[in-house]
């Protein structure tokens, strides 16, 4: 059985038992059957897509773009996720798959390629998966003998002039051309910082430099990076801290690196076998969250804090306001019933709305008594913070996050909402894709106005329904009016993570 014809006969088996159980019968039943296969298999179905090179197809916009708007988002995520039968269980294994749009006239021009790393081109000419990945284990899978032997280059970009560098979290970029996508090789910043692991969320500050970090499982080590604007390592150093054993994001200020390092703790195998990453990751509900304050001038840790246990994938903004620095985040309680609602998705089993808890709040430190303190802010179910990163570290009042529609069925799992909280006007507009839609993150593009928070939200989202992908631009300062342009490709694009815009005239 291939994984469409899986997912199918599992969607179809869950269904069955809803109708059964709720005593329903007849033609009544069978439309709610059909209503939940759909509903159940609606994230996974975005993989039945896949195809080792998409487009480059070209589409029109619904109406004018914009006159300025014109360049090319990059997207990053999972696409391959099923050989010779044998699915991936979790949406972090997936091999990459680079996305761009086009944006030129009226026009959309969309390419999607596969990463070629050295896990994709051995498994391919394999036939099969070769080694376990984040969230599946592969029997007899080959032993590791660097973290690159599993890089699958799923998570996010980072735009490099005629390049864009495919990011992962635990080992190198992959390099790729930025008009054909084409994989150029693995990227490496130096002979000493060869393999370590560069992670998927670089932080660009004002001046162009970059910033960014990788992570050590069971090594209580982190390394530090601080990068040229044109890519060119210019100092690396590694942080000694406990709980580095899975850190996907932080926060910068003007002055400070902030880090949050969660009580996860991490259990290498001792039988020989290579199980997955995730199940040797567990949640301690007893242990606090760790948050590190480190100067960008010594990369070295100037204040600690600790604070009652939660988990966070992404934060937003972070500035200095006074004594104390402000952190933007999206949070939930804890780590393990987010990663079975991602696991039960991928499989295309129902997920519950409870696993979408995940709300919006501010980290607010105080570097003079040591007191870290949580503010809620007003998202709930949302994740994926964006700000106008032309003000990175300095005080910003604009947010956009993307949440879940009351309408979204329950047992679907993902965001289908763009909202945008305005601090300053004590605000919160709000666009829903509907309920058969899964919106992905959206990106925030400058306008002409230096204004923070003024210019345009871009973004792609998937209905499950259709079978298509759209993707929609709305003035950030009137996203409750809707989109002011939306282009639709006539196939679906795998739900993926992160990206990228970047402006013709950048």
């Amino acid at each position: 059985m291939n994984r469409r014809e899986a997912l199918t006969t599992m969607g179809a088996l869950g269904a069955m038992g809803t109708g059964i159980l709720g005593g329903q019968g007849g033609i009544a039943a069978s439309a709610h059957a059909a209503e939940q296969n759909r509903a159940q298999t609606a994230f996974a179905s975005s993989f039945a897509h896949f195809k080792e090179q998409l487009g480059p197809t070209k589409v029109s916009f619904d109406r004018p773009l914009p006159d300025q708007l014109e360049g090319v988002l990059y997207r990053n995520g999972p696409a391959l996720m099923e050989r010779s039968g044998t699915p991936y269980h979790h949406w972090f294994d997936g091999d990459g798959m680079i996305q761009s749009f086009r944006l030129q006239g009226q026009t959309l021009t969309h390419l999607g390629r596969m990463v070629n790393t050295t896990k994709y081109v051995e498994e391919k000419k394999a036939g099969e998966f070769l080694w376990s990945g984040f969230g599946t284990a592969i029997a007899n899978s080959k032993n590791l003998q660097r973290p690159d032997d599993i890089n699958v280059a799923n998570i996010s970009v980072l735009p490099m002039g005629e390049e864009v560098l495919a990011l992962w979290e635990a080992g190198s970029p992959w390099r790729l051309d930025a008009d054909t996508l084409e994989t150029l090789g693995r990227k490496t910043f130096s002979t000493e910082t060869d393999g370590l692991p560069f992670s998927a969320h670089p932080r660009i500050d004002r001046d162009g430099r970059i910033w960014n970090f990788g992570y050590m499982s069971g090594s209580n080590q982190m390394a530090l990076y601080e990068l040229s604007p044109d890519g060119k390592l210019k100092r690396a150093s590694i942080v000694q801290a406990a709980k580095t054993n899975m850190v996907h994001d932080f926060a910068m200020t003007d002055q400070y690196l902030i880090f949050a390092l969660m009580p996860i703790d991490f259990t290498p195998p001792t039988n020989g076998n290579i199980p997955s990453f995730l199940s040797m990751l567990s949640w301690d509900d007893a242990s606090s969250v760790d948050i590190l304050v480190i100067d960008k001038e010594t990369l070295t840790i100037a204040h600690k804090f600790e604070m009652p246990p939660f988990f966070a994938f992404h934060f937003g903004n972070a500035w200095q306001d006074g004594g104390q620095l402000r952190i933007e985040m999206a949070r939930a309680p804890e780590f393990e019933t987010l990663m079975t609602q991602i696991k039960q998705a991928t499989l295309g089993l129902p997920t519950t709305a409870d696993a979408h808890a995940p709300a919006a709040a501010d980290i607010v430190l105080d570097l003079s008594t040591g007191i870290a303190q949580l503010q809620d802010l007003p998202f709930t179910g949302a994740d994926f913070p964006c700000f106008d990163e032309r003000y990175a570290g300095e005080r910003t009042d604009t947010l956009v996050m993307m949440q879940r529609s009351d309408d979204m069925p329950s047992d679907v799992f993902g965001l289908n909402t763009l909202a945008v909280s305005n601090k300053r006007k004590d605000s919160l507009q709000m666009w829903s894709y509907g309920a058969s839609a899964i919106a992905e993150e959206h990106i925030f593009v400058p306008g002409l106005s230096a204004t923070e928070g003024e210019g345009w939200l871009m973004g792609t989202a998937y209905n499950w329904k259709s079978g298509h992908t759209s993707l929609s631009v709305f003035d950030a300062q009137h996203v409750s009016d809707g989109p002011v342009a939306t282009a639709t490709l006539p196939y679906g694009l795998p739900i993926g993570l992160h990206g990228k815009f970047v402006a013709s005239n950048a």
